[in-house]
This record gives structure tokens, C-alpha cells and sequence, in this order.
């Protein structure tokens, strides 16, 4: 069994970098399945001659004013770009002074020269064009870019230059993943070593684990690369990353379980084989159990139309599905391998049957087994004042708030909105049939307000001023099917949610103009509005299911309902309590009002099912002692037998969860610690202490509507 898993995953290890190279590109990772948005980019793909220009915008920025060698500066590294040949697919530079490069066309988008210069004429920008916009080429086109322009820091003369505009963005992000899935790899196998010395004082058992999901994660890596390569599948960086983590902080956990039951049954059997198979019929149910609650809460995020939510479903689950196999297969047959010297120095010996010794736990079954009402209360007073804490809206966190420490792009962004018209960066594109081209244009530019802060929401679209010859024609572009495309740029931040807000009106006044005929807006705010309403969607319905698939595979395991759903209702108390602190904290504390969009889908997902996943393995335990002794005091043997092993499982996958928190992402940030407290409150109060409280408060009726004859006490 060793050797077969050793094999695959030597056989996966090519494919590991592959499958990091995939998630490179996530061109397509943010957009909605099916939506405005993302018709206009397939639209412009497909159907225009130059298919889909992405923009870099270097920005020129002196305090005292632009001077006359500045201009000369911009020619220059204009022409170094043009001639350099290191950015992919290049169709255009240009400078508010010339077009070092690209063909003459009438239809062009590029804009005039009184466009390119601020009114205050601090600040000058050129346009660089290229028709691919794949992650990687995008990531070589801006560092070639940043190679040749000034620095954001000045040159010599004082003159700063940001590359901005989509491509930069887009670079900057994917270079703060850059390395992502190293940094969390050791900081997890370093936390989750700590962890498990600390625990079981053996060297040897707390590498095991770690060797067996290492292992596990590289196999997965190539089947997972094989589901993408299949175009069965998608993947992102985003996606790679929690992996990592889910792998780590599950499967060590999975593993860990059956570490302490193999402990146990060498006290009690002088064969190792015999402890093994014992240790192994006795947990496997549980981790199977927790495994299908994991697979199927991760496969109900395919039902998304958010790409990034929907592509994330498949590999996790996948993830989790070899990692539950893993900890079956090869970690027994790595520790029968070992026999009790995986235990060194703390060798477990045979033990006569004594009566075992008061311990922590216990003490803790004592008190739930005594005071149940009041432990139940208690608990839920403090969980249910933790959720209301977060009552009210947080605004989304916006383009420059997603870096915890600004990148070049977001700096120059920040220049463009405070000198020019701040949509410039991230212009809308409408997609509109010819024979209204000129009304929507004049509709959306001229004639229409939002009832956004009382301000024109589109500024102009490119070639709307009259400022060059042909205007009536600038900016517009024609395909073979009688469509027309333009730009235009919003007054306000792109990258606001007051941007995003506007972005229905602006399609409500362009099919109003249109007048039935096609008319589409899309562009990053389209697609910012799109994805938040996505997400709205995705969450009515992977919510109900995702409770509905735990509700059937814990009530299969337990052959009850009762319990089900109250272990269900508690998790996703610990829940909202994890989402209100964090929002208390991320505001008051961090200094961080604005929230992810993802955060309270993605924390919904990993905590109930990660809180319902290891609250099986006390469940699991109370049903196997129920055959022997009454509801009551199943339940207190249960805990006092479990809780250590429970509860540092949970502190190893909410230390897991943790690493998170050292990405310069800000959303990861958030995820990383709202998932890590909820864990915390699942494992130290819901538990070890709320669901054990509330089985004994009901006896015998927790396995309703299934009639139990009570084993004798």
C-alpha cells in the first residue's frame, strides 16, 4: 500500500507544476456564468477583428507640472516598447503625442490627445494595447512595461510613472499569489508540527500525518490537473491555495483520529495488526462520514454562476475524497509499519482494565452530565449575542482596499482619479447594434444622470467630445455582424460600490435608447455588479442545499433526526457568532469596515461543514457507547473519551485555517479569520460543550423517530 501511494505521487509531481501554471491564468476566473458582462467579453472575442484589447495605462505623474522633456520621456519609452518585442500580442502604444506603433484605423479606440493630459497637466498617460489577455502574457506585458518606464518611487529628474489600467491590476494581483502555495505549505507544516509534538510528545507521529497528506495533495494535484486539462473543470490560484490549507487542516485531522485510536488498542491488544484492524472498523465509519459531508457541501458550490465560487467545488472535493482514502489506506499501513515505535519515547504498553483515572475531560463530562440547562444557556447566549453583533451591511471591499499594502497599479489609480475623470482606468464597453450606435452613445454621455450622489455617472465615451478629426467615428468599432463597441468612462471611481450601483441604471437608459435592438454593457464595473449579484444567487441556493445534503448523511450515520438538526442549527450559530466578531473586529480593531463579497459564502461553506464534519466524530462515539449504557451517560463517557482528541483536532485545522492570515490578500485575510474563529467557537464551546449539553437535556429522544430499548446502565 506504501508503495502504491509513493508511486502516484511521484507520478504526480510533474503535474503539480502544471496544474500551478493553469491557475496562473485567471482571465476568466471572475466573471458570471451567463451574464451581461461576460456576453460582452465572449462578443468581442469572438466576433471583433482584433478580438479583446486589454489595456495597460502608464501614468506620468510630476507634482510641480508636466515639463517638455517629460513629453520627450513618454515618446521615448513609447518607442523602446514598440521596438522591445517582449509584450505579447501588442497592437498599439500611445503617448497624448503620437502612436509609436500601431496601424492607422479609422475605427480606433484610442483617444485624443486632450484625453491623455490632466487639466492640472501634472499628469500625462500613454496606452498600451494588446489583444490577449491570458494572465501570463498580461503578467510579461506589464513587467516589460515597468522595465522600461520610471519608477513609481521618481527618476533622476523626479519624474514617477504607475502602471495601471486592467493589465496592471491584474498583474499585481496574480504577482501577490506569486509563491502563495509555498508560503501556506510551510507555514502550515510548521504550525501543524508544532501542534502535534506538543500533543503527542513523538516525533515520529506527528510526521506521519503530515507525510500522508503531503503525499495525498500531490496525487490530487494531478487528478485535478487531469479534470482541468479535460476542460471539465477550471481552476485559480485562489482555488489552489485553500486546498492546500483544507487538505492539511482535514486530513491531518483525519489522520489524527485514527493515530489515538490505534493508541488505545495497543493498550488493550499485545498485536499490532490486531490494535490496527480494531483502531481502523471503529473510525472509519466517522471519517467516512465526516469525508461525505465535506465532498458534498464542496460539490454543491458547482451550482454557482460565479466562476471563481464554481470551480472551486470540484477540486476541493476532490481534495477531500483522496485525502479520506489516504487516511484509510496508507496511514494504517504506514503506523502497522511502525508498530508502538511510532510512539517513541511515549511507547503505549499493555494495560490491565482499571478504573480510568479523573482527567480534564472528565471533569468537563461531569459538569455538562450536571448542569446541562444552564451549560446550554450559557453557550447559546454567548454565541446568539456574537451574531447579532454583526447585524448591518458592510460595504465591499473595492480594487485599492483587496491589497493589504497598495501595489503599483492601485497608487496610479489613485493618481488618474484625483487628476483626471476616475473611470479613465476602467472604462465600461457596450456592445451595440450600428443602427443605434450614435443614440446609445449620445444617451449614455449626454443625457443621462444617475441617482448616484446627484453625478453624471458616464463622463464620455471615447471620440463623444469632437476633440479629432472624425469623431463622429473615433472610438467605435464595427464586426462583420453589423455590432459596434465604444468605451466610456465613469466620473467616479471605478472600483466603488458606487460605480457598481450604478452600473443597472446605465443598462436600463442604454435599452431604453436601443430601443429592442442589442445593446450590452460590460467592462470591470459590469462585471463587479454581476458578480455581486451572482454571489446574492449563489448563496440562496448553495445554503439550503448544502444544510439539506448534511441533514440526510447525519441522519443516515446517527438513524435519528433530532439530533441532526440541532447539531446542524448549533454550527451554524457558531457561524454567525464567527461572522459577527469578525466584523466587529475587521472595523473597530483592524481598521477594515469593507467586507469580501465571498466571505460569508465561503465561511458558511467551510464552517458548518468542517463544524458538522468533526462534531460526527463525537457523535459518532455517543452512538457506539449507546449500545452499551442509556443517552445520558453515552454522552458523558463520550466526551470524556474524545474531547482531547476532538479538540486538538480543531486546533489543528483552525491553526490551519489561520495561515490564511500571512497572504497579502486582503480577502483571504478575511477568510483565514473568520473561518479560524468560528473553529475556535466550535471546538471549545459548541462541541465540547453545547451539543453534549443539549444530547444530555434529551435523552432518549435524540434518536427520534427511531424507538431505541435503553441499554442498562
Amino acid at each position: 500500500m506504501i508503495a502504491v501511494w509513493l508511486a502516484l505521487a511521484m507520478l504526480a509531481v510533474p503535474l503539480h507544476a502544471e496544474l500551478s501554471e493553469r491557475a496562473a491564468d485567471e482571465s476568466e476566473t471572475f466573471l458570471v456564468r451567463g451574464s451581461e458582462s461576460a456576453a460582452v467579453k465572449r462578443i468581442v472575442d469572438e466576433r471583433f477583428r482584433r478580438g479583446s484589447e486589454t489595456a495597460a495605462v502608464i501614468a506620468y505623474f510630476r507634482e510641480s507640472g508636466i515639463t517638455a522633456d517629460d513629453g520627450r520621456r513618454a515618446d521615448a519609452d513609447a518607442l523602446a516598447l514598440c521596438r522591445s518585442g517582449a509584450i505579447p500580442n501588442l497592437t498599439m502604444v500611445a503617448t497624448p503625442y503620437q502612436r509609436a506603433c500601431g496601424e492607422t484605423d479609422p475605427l480606433d479606440m484610442s483617444p485624443g490627445a486632450s484625453l491623455l493630459t490632466s487639466p492640472d497637466d501634472t499628469v500625462i498617460l500613454s496606452t498600451v494595447l494588446m489583444t490577449d489577455d491570458s494572465t501570463p502574457d498580461i503578467e510579461q506585458a506589464v513587467a516589460a512595461i515597468r522595465e522600461v518606464v520610471p519608477s513609481a518611487a521618481g527618476d533622476a529628474s523626479g519624474l514617477r510613472a504607475f502602471v495601471t489600467g486592467r493589465a496592471g491590476f491584474e498583474a499585481d494581483r496574480q504577482a501577490a499569489f506569486e509563491g502563495i502555495n509555498g508560503t501556506l505549505l510551510a507555514v502550515t507544516i510548521a504550525v501543524l508540527l508544532l501542534l502535534l509534538l506538543v500533543t503527542y510528545r513523538s516525533p515520529l507521529v506527528a510526521l506521519v500525518p503530515l507525510a500522508v497528506v503531503a503525499l495525498a495533495y500531490l496525487v490530487t494535484a494531478g487528478l485535478a490537473y487531469g479534470l482541468v486539462a479535460a476542460g471539465l473543470t477550471a481552476v485559480s490560484g485562489q482555488t489552489t491555495s485553500i486546498l492546500v490549507v483544507l487538505m492539511f487542516g482535514a486530513g491531518t485531522d483525519y489522520c489524527l483520529l485514527i493515530v489515538a485510536r490505534f493508541r488505545d488498542e495497543l493498550r488493550r491488544a499485545r498485536d499490532v495488526e490486531e490494535a490496527m484492524v480494531a483502531a481502523a472498523r471503529r473510525t472509519a465509519p466517522a471519517i467516512v462520514s465526516a469525508g461525505a459531508i465535506v465532498v458534498g457541501a464542496m460539490m454543491v458550490l458547482a451550482l454557482a454562476d460565479f466562476n471563481a465560487t464554481r470551480e472551486m467545488g470540484p477540486i476541493l472535493a476532490l481534495g477531500v475524497a483522496i485525502m479520506v482514502c489516504a487516511s484509510l489506506t496508507l496511514q494504517p499501513a504506514v503506523l502497522t509499519a511502525l508498530g508502538r515505535r511510532a510512539f517513541w519515547p511515549a511507547i503505549p504498553r499493555l494495560e490491565p482494565e482499571s478504573a480510568p483515572a479523573v482527567t480534564f475531560w472528565g471533569r468537563v463530562a461531569g459538569l455538562v452530565h450536571a448542569r446541562p440547562g444552564v451549560i446550554a444557556a450559557a453557550v447559546t447566549a454567548v454565541l446568539a449575542a456574537g451574531a447579532l453583533a454583526g447585524i448591518g451591511a458592510r460595504p465591499a471591499l473595492d480594487f485599492s482596499e483587496s491589497f493589504r499594502e497598495a501595489p503599483d497599479s492601485v497608487r496610479g489609480q489613485q493618481v488618474i482619479r484625483d487628476h483626471f475623470i476616475p473611470g479613465r482606468a476602467a472604462p465600461l464597453r457596450i456592445v451595440v447594434a450600428e443602427e443605434v450606435g450614435g443614440k446609445v452613445q449620445s444617451a449614455l454621455t449626454e443625457g443621462t444622470r444617475t441617482p448616484v450622489a446627484g453625478m453624471h455617472a458616464v463622463a464620455r465615451s471615447a471620440g463623444a467630445d469632437g476633440d479629432s478629426p472624425g469623431a463622429e467615428e473615433q472610438g467605435r468599432r464595427r464586426s462583420a455582424n453589423d455590432l459596434l463597441i465604444f468605451d466610456a468612462d465613469l466620473r467616479m471611481d471605478p472600483f466603488s460600490e458606487q460605480s457598481t450601483d450604478a452600473v443597472p441604471v446605465l443598462r436600463e437608459v442604454a435599452e431604453r435608447a436601443a430601443d429592442g435592438h442589442t445593446v450590452l454593457i460590460g467592462g470591470t464595473v459590469a462585471e463587479n455588479y454581476d458578480a455581486r449579484q451572482a454571489l446574492g444567487r449563489d448563496t440562496r441556493l448553495i445554503v439550503p442545499v448544502s444544510l439539506a445534503l448534511i441533514l440526510v448523511v447525519l441522519a443516515a450515520l446517527l438513524r435519528a433526526v433530532v439530533m441532526p438538526l440541532y447539531v446542524i442549527a448549533t454550527v451554524i450559530l457558531s457561524f454567525g457568532f464567527a461572522l459577527g466578531v469578525g466584523s466587529l473586529i475587521f472595523t473597530h480593531v483592524l481598521g477594515q469596515p469593507a467586507s469580501d463579497p465571498n466571505l460569508p459564502i465561503y465561511a458558511f461553506i467551510f464552517l458548518v461543514a468542517l463544524g458538522v464534519d468533526y462534531n460526527v466524530f463525537l457523535l459518532s462515539r455517543i452512538s457506539e457507547r449507546r449500545r452499551q449504557h442509556e443517552t445520558r451517560r453515552a454522552v458523558t463517557e463520550a466526551l470524556e473519551r474524545t474531547g482531547g482528541v476532538i479538540t486538538s483536532a480543531g486546533l489543528v485545522l483552525a491553526a490551519t485555517f489561520a495561515t490564511l492570515m500571512v497572504l497579502p490578500m486582503e480577502a483571504l485575510f478575511q477568510i483565514g479569520f473568520v473561518v479560524t474563529l468560528g473553529l475556535l467557537a466550535d471546538t471549545f464551546l459548541v462541541r465540547a460543550l453545547l451539543v453534549p449539553a443539549l444530547a444530555v437535556m434529551l435523552g432518549e429522544r435524540n434518536w427520534w423517530p427511531f424507538k431505541r430499548t435503553a441499554a442498562p446502565g
